[in-house]
């Protein structure tokens, strides 16, 4: 994936209801997916799929994957955003955001800065 397509997709995932609620229940504390579904009000086959998205674009990670009855395991989500902007300038759209390293790993190459261009300049 171009980082222009990553960026169309993280565009996408932020402007979504389900992934904005995800995000910032998950800001603060780590969260299970059923915990998520009641708390949004998302029904809980959306809510996985929404993880599952936003986890391959790298915005939330599991934090911890523990057993909680008889070998029954529990994902608990955390979000890596830490900030995010789309920006209009001269005829065209762009998006910036940053992640928290995974796992405290600050040499990371994925965390940091990203900018990237989106769309074509309109006349």
């Amino acid at each position: 994936m171009t980082p222009e397509e990553k960026s169309k997709e993280v565009s996408k995932l932020l402007a979504d209801n389900y992934s904005q609620k995800i995000l910032a229940y998950t800001y603060t504390s780590p969260m299970s997916a059923q915990k998520l579904s009641k708390l949004c009000r998302i029904p809980i086959a959306a809510c996985y799929r929404r993880i599952h998205e936003l986890e391959d674009a790298g915005l939330i990670t599991i934090d911890q994957d523990k057993e909680v009855y008889k070998g029954r395991r529990v994902r608990m989500y955390k979000c890596r955003l830490k900030s995010a902007a789309i920006k209009f300038s001269k005829g065209r759209f762009s998006l910036k955001f940053d992640v928290h390293p995974e796992n405290g790993d600050s040499d990371e190459p994925d965390a940091g800065n990203r900018v990237t261009r989106l769309g074509t300049k309109y006349s």
